[in-house]
């Protein structure tokens, strides 16, 4: 008699798992439940699969969405005033103005206009940008057009918005992998009242040949993530082996 085998459901990564499900739930499907015996289990699979698919894939929102966007804004209003305020001074009367207006110019060219890349993109330009610009040599075109000030402004803003971004997506990693967790553990109760189910009917030898079947595709299904959990854990060992002796070799 084949019983379905038992899977270290735990060890396995949010994808794994999800994947596995859903070759159950698909598996269940092609049989139908009716054939399995397992109408009221099908139910809550399909109620628990649901929710492990919108806990994986939510995208949550987050109180610090509107901060962030907020900051943002300061912060491009900020650039926008640079970089006018530098091709207005081209204009100047005073020629020491012009010359400094004119190095100046090329750093923000190099750059572009960074209010349009994402906003990891445009901190990280920002970030290089206001570096630049502070420099010793473009510090002192800097003064000499007075922007310096908004420079450091500049600065603040954007180092803002990056805490303010990593603040949400911590938040959000965090919110999200704790319900996961949650969802993956009642997920546990109802697949194996499931399998309880199906290895119950073949000790009672009511096994139709759609369950013996069942069986030995979820069987297979096992098999391949114990082969893939295997071959992870044996390259996870190689990967320390070889860091420790990378350590006494040096």
């Amino acid at each position: 008699m084949n019983f379905i085998k038992s899977i270290p459901l735990t060890r396995l990564r949010n994808n794994d798992y999800f994947q596995f499900m859903a070759d159950v739930k698909s598996l269940i499907a092609q049989a139908t439940p009716a054939a399995l015996n397992v109408e009221e289990e099908s139910v809550d699979f399909d109620n628990s699969f649901t929710e492990l698919d919108e806990a994986i894939n939510v995208d949550r929102g987050s109180v610090l969405t509107e901060k962030v966007q907020d900051a943002d804004h300061r912060r491009d209003t900020t650039w926008t005033a640079l970089n006018e305020r530098v091709k207005a001074t081209l204009f100047s009367p005073i020629p020491e103005e012009v010359e400094a207006a004119k190095h100046l110019e090329r750093v923000f060219n190099l750059y572009g206009n960074i209010r349009y890349l994402s906003l990891k993109e445009q901190t990280a330009a920002a970030t290089n940008l206001n570096n630049d610009l502070k420099d010793r040599d473009m510090a002192v075109h800097c003064q000499t057009i007075g922007i310096m000030p908004w420079v450091l402004a500049h600065e603040t803003e954007n180092n803002t918005v990056n805490d303010l971004q990593n603040q949400r997506d911590s938040e959000k990693a965090n919110n999200n992998a704790a319900k996961v967790k949650e969802v993956r553990l009642a997920f546990e109760g109802v697949y194996k009242a499931l399998v309880n189910r199906i290895n119950a009917l073949v000790t009672l030898r009511m096994a139709t040949p759609e369950i013996e079947n069942f069986i030995l595709e979820v069987n297979q299904k096992i098999t391949n993530l114990e082969i893939q959990l295997a071959a992870r854990q044996g390259q996870s060992a190689s990967e320390e082996e070889e860091s420790t002796e990378a350590t006494v070799e040096e």
